[in-house]
């Protein structure tokens, strides 16, 4: 399946989340993510420019956790959006997985946190996502870029900057001084 997407950059998530909430939007999760990505000996995956993670979904009351591991093939752009095939699951026990993967030979090239809120309106999907020292940013994923657009302008924000970039190319490119690969919460 492909995700297709584009970030808005430097929102403030309090005033999207009210934005959001008056226009009905339905919120999905509200908590810390924890994001690992695992790779083979000499990078393979992140040289093919894919990843494959584990995400741990640590909920806030109302909401709830889950583990959930992803593919994600080579980023494209089309239409001014970035297009990846995307192919997620969830599993029921997050350490034996991790214990498994490094069995196979797999290691970790990324350990970093975030706190999320996620959103649902007419199709689109959003994520307003929090890095430790880093300003905040949102993900807007819908069907296609129409579906983006009608997104953009039901939130108000047409006036942002727009981006097609991975976050670890948008850290990179904005904020190189911040190791993303190891961004915690404390």
């Amino acid at each position: 399946m492909a995700e297709i997407e584009i970030k808005i950059l430097g929102i403030d998530v309090e005033k999207v989340s009210e934005r959001l909430a008056s226009l009905g939007a339905r919120p999905l999760f509200s908590g810390i993510v924890r994001c690992r990505h695992f790779d083979l000996p000499g990078e393979t995956l992140r040289k093919s420019h894919c990843l494959f993670r584990l995400r741990r979904w640590e909920a806030e009351p109302g909401f709830s956790n889950k583990f959930e591991i992803c593919y994600k093939g080579p980023k494209q752009i089309i239409d001014g959006c970035k297009v990846r095939e995307e192919i997620e699951t969830t599993v029921a026990d997050a350490d034996q997985f991790e214990t498994m993967m490094m069995k196979l030979g797999y290691h970790v090239t990324l350990n970093n946190d975030k706190r999320r809120r996620s959103y649902e309106l007419n199709g689109a999907h959003f994520d307003l996502d929090e890095y430790p020292t880093a300003p905040a940013y949102m993900e807007i994923e819908a069907p296609d870029r129409e579906g983006i657009d009608r997104a953009v302008k039901a939130v108000g924000l047409e006036q942002y900057e727009q981006s097609t970039e991975t976050a670890n190319e948008l850290f990179a490119r904005l904020w190189p001084e911040i190791d993303f690969d190891h961004l915690k919460l404390p």
